[in-house]
């Protein structure tokens, strides 16, 4: 039994006006995941990457 895909929209559905980016904290994201992936690089022997990713945390935890 296959299984059914419900279809994509027709063109006229789809919201065509851009997110508004002021309700999501990319910054804020940023700073999390890069952090996170830093431990993770860290874990796995990769130092490195992990610096990296935390200069990539900090950086988007300063002011823009």
């Amino acid at each position: 039994m296959s299984a059914r895909r419900k279809p994509a929209p027709a063109s006229a559905d789809i919201d065509q006006t851009p997110p508004d980016l002021t309700r999501y904290p990319v910054r804020e994201y940023v700073a999390s995941m890069s952090h996170e992936l830093a431990i993770m690089a860290h874990e796995d022997g990769d130092g490195l990457l992990a610096k990296a990713l935390e200069v990539a945390s900090e950086l988007a935890r300063r002011p823009a």
